[in-house]
């Protein structure tokens, strides 16, 4: 009876002592980057293009995104809402219609940063959007500067099919302000 207990007793001790050995994991830099996402859907010149979808659907029907489709993108993020603001970079991914309503897409965006102490860092969102005001996406990983970065981006839609002086191309403009925590 006493070398179970002594075995079961040295077991939980051992788990003890690898549970407070720091982990290699622990993020020790946190990182705001504020920017907006321009979604151009103009005749020429897109950077997002419709590239597959339900026979049976046609581009918006039913809310915003038709369920089923699938939309490839590539869009210049800026300082400040406007197309003509400083450019900080791209996000590059793809966005699929989830939801019969049309208003939930399944978002994966990888957004590179091209200036400034990031460049060339990228970090990755990815997760359902439910497409409301507001909504939150989580980052999942990174590269560069952001390499294993974890986080959270907050999304909030400025305008809808603008053609305006914000945004003078037929889009839309996201805000998203996104915490990282980084080595």
């Amino acid at each position: 009876m006493r070398i179970p207990f002594l075995i079961l007793t040295i077991l939980v001790l051992s788990l003890q002592c690898k549970a407070s050995v720091a982990s290699p994991l622990v993020r020790d830099k946190e990182t705001n980057i504020l920017f907006y996402f321009h979604n151009i859907h103009a005749d020429k010149d897109s950077s997002s293009v419709l590239v597959a979808q339900n026979a049976n659907a046609t581009a918006h029907a039913r809310g915003i995104v038709a369920f089923s489709s699938v939309y490839v993108f590539d869009n210049v993020i800026t300082e400040g809402p406007s197309i003509t603001s400083k450019v900080l970079g791209n996000a590059q991914g793809m966005y699929v219609g989830t939801a019969k309503d049309g208003y939930t897409i399944l978002m994966a965006i990888d957004v590179e940063i091209t200036t400034g102490p990031f460049n060339g860092s990228s970090f990755v969102l990815f997760s359902r959007n439910p497409l409301r005001s507001t909504r939150e996406l989580p980052v999942i990983g990174g590269r560069g500067v952001f390499r294993m970065a974890e986080g959270y981006g907050m999304l909030r839609t400025v305008c809808v099919h603008c053609l305006n002086s914000v945004n003078p191309a037929s889009g839309d403009v996201i805000e998203y302000n996104v915490t990282l925590w980084h080595h």
